[in-house]
């Protein structure tokens, strides 16, 4: 107790220092904190700073921002019903915090809910809109919405400097969105005119003429601007990815090899790679590189939309399932996710689930000649709907007679239950539509040889061998045909080739 007595006073008086030094350190005040969480939330820092955005709206259950920026935080993050809770939260402490507004109908329009989203937004008074960087930010959301009447109109009250440069993507997107093509193509000379200064809005308006379909167009804009940003590889990867999709496979080449320099590893650089393959035919080289860019970023809809469809192509269902899956749980209202995952459960064999996904596709999008062929699909794999299947496949046959695929499905159906009249019909009706259709000529080919129709017959399979050489049933119907007009030795050759098809392994192919 004696030492104790005798440290007591060096004791108070650390203490004593230590408070007058605490107190004296500068305070950070919560403006300053919510500010460079925002900061970094805009600039893509959103690892850096989440737990400390989320320990900062704990510690702090009335502060309105504070939930506001999370909600942020959690759209930019694609887990768009969290984003809702929180902007909700912040909304209830906050009844006038705009940028909660915006965010909540962000994510409102990320899950499929509209209507909801548009009702938030025609909540927003003029007055609320303070300055032109918000007046662009609403009207880019109105636009998502698809509520282009309110988006130019907020347009048309930004300065001239504004609407001619950073506004040009929104306007873009809502001219091609009420199809005004006149004023749609006004704004290329626009964009060229600041393809080389504004980095930003070119890539956005190139994206958009991609969209429409004008890659041609935008492999122009894009190589104006690569002329003053060389090595950006955002800027080389959507050029290779515009050259793409007008077939300049060469140039496309050279662009992701510099994009590939400046950043060998981005989810970006899979994605084009893939884009590139698949274009070229390559589906198990894209399939690879998709499963790369997923690796990094498993929540990009894009790619995961990409993903399905070549999953498909390379039977890889399970993975495909898997993959439209998890677009639903981003966007659980978005139709072309449902057809996505009507078509992999249809590929998959899980029945229910495609026809119960492909139905709801089918209301909402009556006249999608896709979508009708795919719930036929759907039905015609189950016996005992084979007459709905047929029923429902002539109403798509009505909504697009060019519809090939509907005929042949049609043709299959009556094939199946053997009235070769109907089946030949529909098969006949198909070749006219699509001559080099292989399938549909070896179906019909067969038909015609098994009712005496032989002169009909020959042209037809020969055909389809020679469109699809690997086809192994056009060959053994090819052989049967021969056999019956008397050429033994092209029979033979027929059968042999079939045989060998068929075994691979034994026959040494």
């Amino acid at each position: 107790m004696k030492i104790l007595r005798n440290k007591l006073p060096i004791i108070c008086f650390i203490l004593l220092s230590l408070a007058i030094f605490v107190s004296a350190q500068p305070k950070v005040d919560k403006k300053t904190v919510l500010a460079n969480f925002e900061k970094n939330i805009e600039i893509g820092k959103l690892a850096e700073i989440e737990r400390d955005l989320f320990n900062y709206a704990i510690a702090n259950p009335n502060d309105a921002v504070g939930f506001s920026l999370l909600a942020k935080l959690r759209l930019k993050q694609n887990r768009f019903n969290e984003s809702k809770s929180l902007a909700n939260k912040a909304l209830s402490l906050d009844a006038s915090l705009l940028s909660a507004k915006l965010t909540l109908a962000q994510a409102l329009i990320q899950s499929g809910q509209i209507e909801q989203a548009r009702q938030v937004l025609s909540n927003i008074s003029e007055k609320e809109i303070s300055g032109n960087v918000l007046r662009l930010s609403l009207a880019q959301i109105f636009a998502n919405a698809g509520d282009c009447a309110n988006s130019l109109k907020l347009l048309e009250k930004l300065p001239v400097k504004i609407k001619n440069t950073d506004a040009l993507p929104v306007r873009a997107e809502c001219y091609l969105e009420t199809d005004d093509k006149k004023n749609f193509l006004s704004l290329i000379p626009l964009a060229k005119l600041i393809a080389r200064q504004n980095l930003t809005v070119t890539i956005k308006f190139a994206e958009i003429l991609n969209q429409a379909g004008m890659s041609k167009n935008a492999v122009e804009l894009l190589r104006l601007t690569i002329l003053t940003a060389p090595k950006n590889s955002e800027v080389l990867l959507l050029l290779a990815r515009s050259e793409v999709l007008v077939k300049d496979f060469a140039n496309a080449r050279i662009h992701l090899s510099q994009a590939e320099k400046a950043e060998p590893v981005s989810e970006k650089l899979f994605f084009t790679k893939s884009l590139f393959e698949s274009e070229q035919g390559n589906d198990q080289a894209a399939f690879d590189l998709l499963e790369k860019s997923l690796t990094i970023n498993s929540a990009n809809l894009q790619t995961l939309s990409q993903f399905v469809g070549i999953a498909l192509r390379v039977n890889q269902n399970v993975k495909a399932v898997r993959a439209a899956e998890r677009l639903l749980s981003f966007e659980p209202e978005n139709l072309d996710f449902l057809y996505l995952y009507g078509i992999a459960t249809l590929q998959n064999n899980n029945l229910e689930k495609s026809e119960t996904s492909l139905l709801k596709y089918f209301e909402a999008r009556p006249n999608d000649s896709r979508g009708c062929l795919a719930l036929g699909l759907t039905f015609s794999a189950q016996a005992e709907k084979l007459e709905q299947a047929r029923a429902h496949l002539q109403k798509c046959l009505q909504i697009n007679p060019n519809n090939f695929e509907v005929a042949y499905q049609l043709g299959l159906s009556y094939k199946t239950v053997g009235d070769s009249p109907k089946a030949i019909e529909y098969f006949e009706q198909t070749v006219k539509l699509s001559p080099s259709y292989a399938a549909a000529l070896r179906e019909l080919g067969a038909l015609y040889l098994q009712t005496g129709a032989e002169p009909k017959a020959r042209p037809v399979l020969e055909k389809a061998v020679l469109l699809s050489p690997n086809d192994a049933d056009a060959h053994f119907q090819l052989s049967r045909l021969y056999n019956v007009i008397g050429e033994r030795e092209l029979g033979k050759k027929h059968l042999e080739i079939f045989q060998k098809l068929k075994n691979p392994k034994k026959e040494g192919m």
